[in-house]
């Protein structure tokens, strides 16, 4: 119990020191890349001790955004280098490609939001923007908005709610997606259809 309540006082020490956030900074712009792990587990802690969320949550979504433009922009060169390779070799992934691009790039922008927002890797929704060639400022108006309602959203509860609100996310992690979906597609649909 002693050594546990140590750990804990140490955490907050680190925590409230000002070039700890960078680590959390660095986490959020490297998982939108390739870090397996999402960005929320560690902008936690930072609410819970700081107990301010807007500064953090606006940070974590820019270094988000700006990890992801880098995903982006490695499928691009990854799609371009393979692509006539691919199209020799592999004319039947080609062709499928192709085809799922047509579709892709009508609804772009709802998945990169979904993407943003959900469970679903970010960086695989990145990488796949950039091999399908999304219009970049598309992709980087739809990466801010959605992972800004993400961690906003994340940082808001946990700092108004606190460890309630985690239990409750993670109990209903798959309906809040559906329903954000959902209200995503309704609002696209008003709009643009």
């Amino acid at each position: 119990m002693i050594k546990n309540l140590n750990f804990n006082e140490n955490l907050k020490t680190f925590l409230k020191k000002k070039e700890s956030k960078w680590i959390l900074y660095f986490i959020s712009f490297i998982e939108s890349i390739i870090f397996p792990i999402p960005t929320d587990p560690f902008l936690i802690p930072f609410i819970i001790t700081e107990k301010k969320f807007f500064r953090l949550a606006i940070f974590t979504t820019l270094f988000s955004v700006l990890g992801g433009i880098v995903a982006y922009f490695l499928g691009s060169f990854l799609w371009e280098s393979l692509e006539p390779f691919v199209k020799i070799y592999f004319y039947g992934i080609f062709s499928s490609v192709n085809e799922f691009e047509k579709n892709f790039l009508n609804l772009g922008i709802l998945l990169i939001i979904f993407g943003g927002i959900s469970p679903f890797p970010f960086k695989v929704t990145c990488l796949a923007s950039g091999i399908l060639g999304i219009n970049f400022l598309i992709f980087i108006l739809a990466s801010a908005f959605s992972r800004g309602v993400r961690f906003f959203l994340v940082s808001y509860l946990v700092y108004k709610y606190g460890v309630k609100s985690l239990i409750l996310v993670r109990k209903h992690t798959a309906i809040i997606s559906v329903i954000l979906l959902i209200i995503i597609v309704s609002i696209t649909i008003y709009y643009f259809i």
